[in-house]
């Protein structure tokens, strides 16, 4: 196979076929894009990797800065349900002398609630914001006028988001922790809870009888609205989600507070009760994308070309590390003619993405067409029948310690790790492409066990570059390491060359990885028909139109 490609190789062609091209070679981009400055030169001789992924983690952080990139896969949001509008303490308008008014202030409204939602267009946490509130119901007013409901809140995330509870905290809890630190005594605690839950009409001055809050309490301790404590995780297990699929009905996360009570309800006119603050919560919300198909391999191994080839996205490419900052999705259509959507003519270039800018730019001011360097070939819309389709997702590179989290370990991790088929990219052209796969099977398994056997396919990327002998002696130590358990893949990602090999094995593995996904979903809906329905998470119900 090498031959082949190297014999195919446009790089072994002295003409230049068009004038463009001979400006850009006479401007010397080819020797322009290897010489960079000290900060984006990589070595791999370094000692202290612990150091080294330190400084990657910092330049990776700079180049989102700098380009805008605002990726989140992980985020802690404080959500709490609105708190309820207090009752009204009126009293209905009387002629002089006509005697005592009667009470006619109306219930408050009750808070808003916050809801859990998908949208197809998100592919990050971006748009979630640390803290989400409910809006606030309104208090009652007279003529027995009872206040409006808050206004309920919306969260919207991708599909592939889990959604974990990791702490609630009431407002009766949180006071009386406070109340424990001034050392009162239970008269005085006494009063300041009647304060806090009942209201008083201005007539009265903040002057209410004794007699008047115990029958409050009374009342209020009847309709269970005295003391509301919030159910522990041990009462009530926390929220855990997995969103593996579109949420069709919004889900409840967080209940508003109900309303306050107006006068008419208590046996004195002259007070009403306060609505209630619903418990704050913690929520966990952490994204693993859900692509049929993950590329796994260290930095600068063309990962992010093969994603070009495969799909046709025009994902950034440049020759040093960390080029990929952060997960890019591409769809992949294969059609029945064998053709799939993003692919090439045999031996196109896919030129960097600095010097197809450059180029652009040239072609700008000399006038010309700007040449379509991909050029492809794949079926149209109408031309073919489409046979399959999956998605592609094109990883940041991992390095040794990303599974103890050492610079954005877990962070490039997590988005490879729902993906059923996992595709090794090594560089053919590196002196031990073997040590990396070593290196990324044990980053894979020391994340999560299992996992690196979930990737059975090796792609051995910039065959182009490599002597026939000395890639036939680096694939046979491959092959005698991994056995015959795993296919491997010689290609030429930047050339277009050996891709054809590489779509028809993940079209076999993605169908395999459905039809086995199809049998597990079947059992597990069996199992959950079949066991008894027993009481929902605190706050967890779907939402009752």
């Amino acid at each position: 196979m090498l031959p082949t490609l190297r014999s195919a190789c446009p790089r072994c062609h002295k003409s230049i076929a068009s004038p463009l091209a001979a400006v850009v070679v006479s401007r010397g981009y080819s020797t322009a894009l290897s010489n960079h400055d000290e900060d984006t030169d990589y070595s791999e001789s370094f000692t202290d990797i612990v150091g080294e992924l330190k400084r990657r983690k910092r330049k990776a952080d700079s180049k989102r800065r700098q380009y805008g990139n605002t990726f989140v896969d992980h985020i802690l949001v404080t959500v709490r349900g609105g708190k309820g509008g207090s009752g009204a303490a009126a009293l209905q308008a009387t002629l002089k002398g006509a005697g005592p008014s009667a009470p006619c202030g109306g219930n408050g409204g009750s808070g808003g609630s916050v809801y859990l939602t998908t949208s197809p267009s998100l592919s990050s946490l971006t748009t979630l914001k640390k803290r989400v509130i409910g809006g606030q119901g309104s208090s009652g007013s007279g003529a027995h006028k009872h206040g409006k409901r808050g206004q309920d809140v919306m969260i919207t995330v991708p599909v592939g988001t889990i959604v974990k509870e990791i702490r609630r905290e009431g407002e009766e809890e949180r006071t009386i922790r406070e109340e424990e630190e001034l050392d009162l005594t239970e008269d005085e605690l006494k009063m300041r809870k009647w304060k806090r839950w009942i209201i008083s009409h201005p007539s009265a001055g903040g002057e209410v009888s004794f007699q008047e809050y115990k029958d409050a309490e009374i009342l209020l301790k009847k309709e269970g609205r005295w003391k509301v404590l919030t159910p522990t995780f041990d009462q009530e297990p926390p929220i855990e989600l997995d969103i593996n699929e579109p949420i069709k009905e919004p889900i409840l996360i967080s209940k508003g507070g109900l309303g306050g009570l107006g006068n008419p309800f208590f046996n004195s006119p002259r007070i009403a009760s306060r609505g209630f603050l619903p418990p704050i919560q913690t929520f966990e919300f952490e994204l693993k994308l859900l692509a049929d198909v993950g590329l796994v391999g260290l930095p600068n191994v063309g990962k992010s070309t093969l994603l070009r080839g495969l799909t046709g996205k025009k994902a950034e490419i440049a020759n040093y590390q960390f080029t990929t900052l952060n997960p890019q999705i591409g769809v992949v259509r294969v059609f029945e003619n064998g053709k799939w959507s993003g692919e090439l003519n045999d031996g196109v270039e896919i030129q960097e993405s600095l010097l197809e800018r450059e180029i652009e730019d040239l072609s700008r001011t000399l006038g010309e067409e700007f040449p379509d360097i991909r050029n492809k070939v794949g079926g149209g819309r109408n031309d073919n029948v489409e046979k399959i389709r999956f998605t592609l997702s094109d990883n940041p590179g991992l390095l040794p310690q990303a599974s103890e989290n050492v610079g954005l370990g877990h962070s490039f991790l997590r988005s490879i790790e729902r993906s059923p088929v996992l595709v090794y990219v090594l560089d053919l052209s590196k002196d031990s492409p073997i040590n990396d796969l070593l290196t990324l099977k044990n980053e894979l398994e020391s994340y999560k066990a299992g996992l690196s056997d979930r990737a059975n396919i090796i792609v051995l990327n910039k065959a182009d570059q490599v002597e026939e002998q000395i890639g036939k002696d680096r694939i046979k130590e491959i092959r005698e390491a991994i056995g015959e358990k795993s296919d491997i893949v010689t290609l030429s990602g930047k050339y277009n060359l050996g891709i054809k090999h590489l779509v028809n094995l993940l079209v076999e593995k993605v169908g395999t990885a459905r039809a086995n996904a199809t049998i597990e979903a079947d059992e597990k809906r069996k199992i959950k028909e079949t066991n008894t329905k027993e009481g929902n998470s605190f706050g967890l119900k779907r939402l009752e139109v």
